[in-house]
């Protein structure tokens, strides 16, 4: 699993659907959300960001926390488990292709 990681790592390239959102925002679907943040995991360690709530314009920030869950969540993990959380995550979005992907 850990060798596969390195054929799916690009999940940004992907033509990933949209969710709307109240205030005219779009956020990703969640399984996405989980790919980031194993991503950010394996790129930066562990998230010491502040929490977003707000957006510049006064809006929810939903995307921005969606993504900070997501980095926290994998706290502590290591990489290999993190590699395989990142699979396990990809193939759920492929498996679910209808609802994931455009």
């Amino acid at each position: 699993m850990i060798a596969e990681y390195e054929h799916v790592k690009d999940y940004e390239a992907r033509k990933w659907r949209y969710i709307k959102r109240p205030g005219g925002q779009a956020i990703r679907p969640p399984v996405w959300y989980e790919l980031y943040g194993a991503s950010q995991y394996l790129n930066q360690g562990e998230n010491k960001e502040p929490a977003p709530v707000w957006r510049e314009d006064g809006s929810i920030d939903y995307g921005g926390r969606e993504k900070w869950d997501a980095w926290t969540k994998c706290s502590g993990m290591s990489e290999q488990e993190a590699k395989i959380a990142f699979v396990r995550a990809m193939r759920r979005a492929e498996s679910n292709a209808k609802d994931n992907f455009y």
